[in-house]
């Protein structure tokens, strides 16, 4: 599944949880502790950090 449908679904929820809470549900899901607004599809990719794990790199170099 692509970001682009995984947001839509994702919109989807939190609209109709918003109505059925009365306010806006948006960062109150397990995924948000992982979200970047700034991003393109921002649930989706904090939905897959958060499900798949999100691995930080680092290349060490040595000092001459």
């Amino acid at each position: 599944m692509d970001f682009k449908s995984r947001q839509e679904q994702i919109d989807s929820m939190k609209w109709y949880d918003s109505i059925v809470a009365g306010e806006d549900k948006c960062g109150s899901y397990d995924f948000c502790v992982k979200c970047r607004k700034s991003e393109s599809y921002p649930c989706a990719r904090a939905w897959h950090r958060y499900n798949n794990g999100y691995i930080r790199l680092a290349v060490i170099r040595r000092h001459r």
